[in-house]
């Protein structure tokens, strides 16, 4: 079954990632998913609509080492 391993509203860092692990070997997908916000006015349109990335890793049993493959590129990114 899927898991989620990861969410990002930075579409560049969720393409990255994907690229990253799909170029590691792991089955990987990527759903977007809409978030709205309720920054601004009231009524209909008032809010803005952000997209967020999500990872879902296919094979439960790369798990671990899925995740410490991603936790080593974003410490990398924010060094």
């Amino acid at each position: 079954m899927a898991r989620k391993i990861y969410t990002t509203d930075d579409q560049l860092l969720g393409s990255y990632l994907q690229n990253l692990l799909q170029s590691a070997g792991y089955s990987v997908l990527t759903q977007k998913t809409r978030v709205e916000s309720a920054q601004g006015g009231h009524g209909f349109g008032a809010g803005n609509l952000n997209w967020n990335s999500e990872l879902w890793l296919i094979r439960d049993a790369d798990l671990a080492s899925a995740q410490q493959v991603l936790q080593q590129a974003l410490s990398r990114e924010s060094a």
